[in-house]
This record gives structure tokens, C-alpha cells and sequence, in this order.
């Protein structure tokens, strides 16, 4: 297989080059840094490209280009761009390189088929349709023909399906056809009713010894035209597994086209997610989030479209959480998570779902984090009232919050940051810092008002905390 990599950085594409040709035999790499080689290298199955060169608009890829992206921008406006473009992934630096080899790894598969597939077509085929008539090439059907997609929730099983496809017994001639998300059947018969029957056993056994959801679409077209255009439509058909899901056997009857959608949040929408995070509105958040993408119907606006709708609510929620400091590292790997789900994840449902769930998760953390506060400020609040007391201590504290005095003890120091003896004390040091320098009051008389039980006790501890005695301070 060859792969083309088209790199700026020239220590990067040689490392990525020996990483590639050090795990495989069948692979060879050619490197480039400049986007004219897509022009002049024309036998590439795989492209890895520098989402620079696409960002900037300098390379046209080839029509039939499987490609993948790599960034050091991890931002909603690449990931679109790759996903416009068809990428299979984008691997934003650093990545692991079990990453690329998984990716790798996959599309290897998907071409080594395609050479077995080419190169020795099925004895019961005749006239054989080839990947090149699929993707290329403008050949025209020559005799009624019905396509079928199938797609699973687990790529991994892939393989067990086209196995099982190829054993299945079909009506009619048929060929088998894998891609790296999809797997494509095309059958030559005019008769659909059997073929339904088979496809509903197929299904159904399918379901009773795997576990990965599996969807067929089923499709046959009314006029002449190319298989090209025709597997076209199928990947139309592919796309709608975002509304439709998982799990699913259905004959597409038409075709179908996206309507228009505006993808970004209104300036009233965007208040209105803060306002319902702000008010912790978790119900209405979940309402909101199921009428605004589950309740769509025929025709459907674009998947893409919707993701970056959905990316808009994520910059509002990334809003709320950097005026809140709500960035625990718990928050931030799982706010990752969600923008990743939310550009890959197939299944709207799922999307939305998850959604819902870092909207819970969030809205917990600020109430934990509010119900804190409060906490902390309560108890700073009594200090104020009682530091003058030098007798008022956590006990006192204790019984006026109705409070066991270790529990306070404990609950305070976690939440504030310090035991509630070194806030108490700073509270006295800044009252007597005020008294030193606003008032002519004695030493002892400065003491005694800041709620220190004897005046050379002051003097030790302001010294300490202060570093220099009242008196210096006093005339700083």
C-alpha cells in the first residue's frame, strides 16, 4: 500500500515514515512537504496531511482520497473542516502512535481486500463490478440492480460481516464490497421480495449471536445510471444511521436531500444556556437539548450541520465554566470527551445523551462547590461578629451552626484551605494592623480589642505572622 505524507515538519514525516515501514513490509512511504505532490503523486491509497495545508486551502484532494489529518490545533473549526472533507480521523499532537497504527491498521485492511477483491472475483459473478466502477469510473448498470449497506456499531466486527455476508445465501448473484465504516452489497435481480425475506433472516440471526447493532439499507434504483452515482446515494443513505442509529432494517423507497439549518446558537439561545446552567436547570437543559435535535424529522438538515450547532452549545458551556473556575482535571477530561463524541460519534441519540450527563455532572460540581462556599462564608461570617471575644473559639462556632465542632473542623479546613484556628487568628492580626495604624490605643489596649486573651500572646503572634513587633509596625 502506499501512503503519501504530506509534512511540514521534515524530523516529524521521517519519524511517522519509519514508524509506518518499521510495522509493515506491504507499505511504502513517500514524503513530501509541499501541496503540489498530490498532483504529481497519483498512486497513493492513503494521504496523511497537515490540516495547515487544508486549512489554508492549498491541496485539492483526489476525489477517491482516503485521508487522514494531523494538527496541533485542537479546535471545532479543524475538526469540521477534516469531517467536510471526509477524513477518517484527525490526530491532534501529541497522539499516541498506537493511534495512527489502529487507523493505519484499518484502512490496510480495507485495501488489502479491495486488491483480493480485484484480483480474484468470485466464481459466481459474471461481469464482476469493481471498486474502480464504485468510486472512478461512469459505468452504467446494465440490468436491474439493488444495493444494500450495512453498517455496525463496532468497526472491530467489520470483518465478521463480510465473512458472513459472503457465506450467506442470497438470491441472485451478488458481490460483497468492504469499506472502512461500511460494508456494500450489490445483487442482480428484479424481484425484491425474496431478497427482503433474506435480508430479515440475515438481521435476525445476525442479532442473536453478535452484539454489535447492525443497520441495512436497502435500495433499488428505478432508472439507469452509473454504479459511481449509485453508491453516491448509498453513502447518502449511510449518513442518515445519525438520526436513524443503530439496530434497524429498512428499504429506502426515494431519495432524499438535507435541508438548510443554521448551525450557530442565536445571540437569545446563548443567553438562554447560561441563564438555565446559571439557575442550575437541569430539566429544562434536557428539554431544550431532546426538542431542539431529537425531535427533527424528514427532511433532515445536514449531520455536520448539526454538529457544529451542537459545538456552538459547547463553547456556551465552556463559557459557564471559566466564569465559575470549574476546570477540575475530572471536568476538563470529560468536557474533551464530549467535543470529541460530539465530531465522531455517529448517533445523534448518543450525542445528546451525553449531553445531558456532563450537564448533570456539571451542575452537581457547582452546587458541591456553591453549597462549599456558603459553607465557608457562614463560618467567616460568625468570626467577624466574634473575634473580639477572646474567649469565642470552634466550640462556640460549633454549637451556633449546630454542628459537632470536628465535623466543622474538618468541613471547614477542606473547604477554605487552612484550619479554622489560622483564619480566625489572621481575622485578629488584620484587626489589629487596622488598630496600630487608624488609632492611638496602647499596645495591650490593641490586643485586647482584637480578641487576644493576654498582650504578650499578641506580641508573639503578630511578630510571627508579620515579621516585625506592633510597635515597628506601628511606625512603618
Amino acid at each position: 500500500m502506499n501512503i503519501l505524507l504530506l509534512i511540514k515538519d521534515p524530523l516529524e514525516a521521517q519519524g511517522l515514515k519509519w514508524l509506518l515501514t518499521s510495522q509493515w513490509n506491504d507499505i511504502t512511504v513517500e514524503v513530501r512537504d509541499h501541496p503540489e505532490a498530490l498532483r504529481t503523486f497519483q498512486d497513493a491509497y492513503l494521504y496523511i496531511i497537515d490540516m495547515d495545508f487544508i486549512m489554508k486551502e492549498e491541496v485539492e484532494l483526489p476525489s477517491h482520497a482516503v485521508w487522514l489529518g494531523i494538527s496541533s490545533e485542537r479546535t471545532f473549526q479543524t475538526v469540521y473542516k477534516a469531517l467536510s472533507l471526509k477524513a477518517e480521523d484527525v490526530l491532534f499532537r501529541p497522539f499516541p502512535p498506537e493511534r495512527l497504527m489502529k487507523q493505519v491498521q484499518q484502512i490496510r485492511f480495507l485495501w488489502r481486500n479491495e486488491k483480493t477483491a480485484l484480483a480474484e472475483p468470485s466464481s459466481q459473478e459474471k461481469n464482476p463490478i469493481s471498486y474502480e466502477d464504485l468510486l472512478i469510473r461512469e459505468t452504467i448498470t446494465e440490468r436491474p440492480v439493488v444495493m444494500s449497506l450495512l453498517a455496525i456499531s463496532n468497526l472491530e466486527a467489520l470483518d465478521i460481516l463480510v465473512e458472513k455476508l459472503k457465506s450467506y445465501d442470497f438470491p441472485g448473484i451478488f458481490q460483497v464490497f468492504l469499506f472502512s465504516d461500511h460494508v456494500l452489497v450489490i445483487h442482480q435481480l428484479e424481484d425484491m421480495q425474496p431478497l427482503n425475506e433474506a435480508y430479515r433472516v440475515f438481521f435476525s440471526q445476525w442479532k442473536l449471536q453478535y452484539e454489535p447493532l447492525l443497520t441495512i439499507y436497502l435500495y433499488a434504483a428505478d432508472e439507469r445510471l452509473s454504479y459511481r452515482e449509485f453508491y453516491k446515494k448509498m453513502r447518502l443513505f449511510h449518513e442518515r444511521i445519525f438520526y436513524d442509529g443503530y439496530d434497524i432494517l429498512t428499504q429506502i423507497e426515494e431519495d432524499f436531500q438535507w435541508k438548510e439549518l443554521d448551525p450557530f446558537l442565536s445571540p437569545i439561545d446563548q443567553q438562554k444556556w447560561i441563564e438555565m446552567l446559571e439557575k442550575q436547570q437541569l430539566v429544562k437543559i434536557r428539554e431544550w437539548l431532546e426538542y431542539d435535535f431529537l425531535t427533527l424529522e424528514p427532511p433532515f438538515p445536514n449531520p455536520e450541520m448539526v454538529r457544529v450547532r451542537l459545538t456552538s452549545i459547547l463553547a456556551q458551556i465552556r463559557r459557564y465554566m471559566t466564569a465559575n473556575s470549574l476546570q477540575s482535571n475530572k471536568l476538563e477530561q470529560a468536557y474533551h470527551a464530549l467535543f470529541y463524541k460530539t465530531v465522531r460519534e455517529p448517533v445523534v441519540y448518543d450525542i445528546v445523551q451525553s449531553f445531558i450527563a456532563f450537564s448533570g455532572e456539571l451542575i452537581r460540581t457547582s452546587k458541591d462547590l456553591s453549597i462549599s462556599q456558603d459553607f465557608a462564608g457562614k463560618v467567616k461570617e460568625r468570626m467577624l461578629m466574634n473575634y473580639w471575644d477572646s474567649a469565642w473559639n470552634l466550640a462556640d462556632c460549633a454549637d451556633e451552626m449546630k454542628l459537632h465542632k470536628s465535623t466543622l473542623s474538618r468541613k471547614y479546613a477542606k473547604e477554605a484551605g487552612e484550619p479554622f484556628s489560622e483564619t480566625l487568628l489572621g481575622i485578629r492580626i488584620e484587626q489589629a494592623k487596622r488598630l496600630l495604624k487608624e488609632t492611638d490605643l496602647s499596645i495591650a489596649e490593641v490586643a485586647e480589642t482584637s480578641g487576644f486573651s493576654h498582650p504578650a500572646y499578641f506580641s508573639k503572634r503578630f511578630k510571627e505572622t508579620i515579621h516585625c513587633t506592633a510597635y515597628e509596625y506601628r511606625q512603618s
